[in-house]
């Protein structure tokens, strides 16, 4: 018997409720970049489809603009389990930790990551205080509440970024500085624009990988992808059009290759250095460590613990290429819920 077969029948057996927790993202009063709702709902139509072929009851639970809504849909279906698809509440990723401590109080086990984790690597800073007190490359930074903060003391070129959003939101070209002219509007941008400190970063001119990690108590690195740029000038970097937008320049000019072409002890240290950045920062079930090689040395950029797991995301991506069907990951992580609760 097939480990998916292994899964689908110890998970059926069980006769299990699946809800699947999602945001749905509202109408921004001005126009700004943010997550598609296409993509939201072509999303959990993925999820949907694996958990019903694992011959699981399975029930929608969108997060709107009433969160009583949601709790009374909570306690009306009853899930066993919640797959927690959701990524902020009202518009705002800071937010996303709060959901998760909600079903915590509600005691409704679910997949992914725990609150705190969420709140930490949603604080770009908070992440990097951790890794560096614990021996992981990060690039230089500084926050800036408003340029009149900058202290120099960081060579050129810059990265500008928003210090808590997701999914490359604030994040352009322009985001790219050479300057103290380019960064005070860059950094004047993100303040006005997102209402929250910029983040300063070293720009490190390295490969750029993606380390997906699997696993609840024993988890492990799926094969390494790497983002190729075909672009002739820096900056060479995942921007939200590269990202999000199909017909954009940056999208065309920027792909996906997995496995990663890496000498093998390469690979091995970032390997290692992704899965102590997931124990440190206590991810759980699954997550994504992006990276930056130099000089065969490897900074982490972002831990994020709650990735884009659509079928056409790098996380999936490391899946297929390591032999792991769609259906048979989210099995997995329903799994590692269940091992969570009462219920095995």
């Amino acid at each position: 018997m097939s480990r998916f077969k292994r899964t689908r029948s110890y998970l059926s057996a069980r006769d299990l409720r699946i809800g699947i927790l999602f945001n749905i993202i509202p109408d921004p009063k001005e126009k700004k970049d943010r997550v598609p709702e296409d993509w939201v709902l072509d999303h959990v139509k993925f999820v949907q489809k694996a958990i019903m072929k694992l011959q699981l009851s399975c029930h929608l639970l969108p997060v709107k603009d009433d969160v009583k809504i949601l709790i009374d849909s909570l306690e009306l279906y009853r899930p066993d389990i919640v797959v927690n698809l959701c990524e902020g509440v009202f518009g705002s990723s800071q937010l996303e930790m709060n959901v998760a401590a909600m079903l915590e109080l509600l005691r409704i086990p679910y997949t992914g990551s725990p609150p705190l984790t969420l709140g930490i690597r949603q604080n770009k800073v908070l992440t990097k205080y951790v890794l560096r007190a614990n021996g992981i490359p990060t690039p230089d930074y500084q926050v800036l509440e408003s340029f009149k903060a900058w202290k120099g003391g960081i060579d050129f070129p810059l990265i500008v970024k928003p210090l808590r959003e997701d999914a490359s939101l604030g994040i352009t070209r322009k985001s790219f500085v050479r300057t103290n002219r380019e960064l005070k509007v860059q950094v004047d941008y993100i303040n006005r624009r997102y209402q929250q400190p910029a983040l300063v970063e070293k720009y490190i001119d390295g490969r750029e990988l993606n380390v997906s990690i699997l696993g609840y108590e024993k988890p492990k690195t799926l094969p390494i992808s790497e983002i190729i740029f075909k672009f002739k000038d820096e900056p060479k970097i995942v921007d939200y059009s590269a990202k999000w937008l199909k017909k954009s320049e940056e999208y065309k000019k920027t792909r996906p290759v997995c496995p990663a072409r890496l000498a093998p002890h390469i690979e091995n240290l970032v390997k290692k250095m992704a899965l102590k950045a997931y124990r440190l920062i206590n991810c759980r079930d699954y997550a994504r460590i992006d990276i930056r090689l130099k000089d065969d040395v490897p900074f982490i950029l972002e831990v994020n613990a709650n990735p884009d797991i659509s079928l056409d995301a790098g996380f999936t991506r490391s899946l297929k290429v390591a032999g792991i069907s769609y259906d048979r990951f989210i099995g997995e992580i329903i799994s590692y819920a269940v091992q969570r609760s009462s219920l095995h």
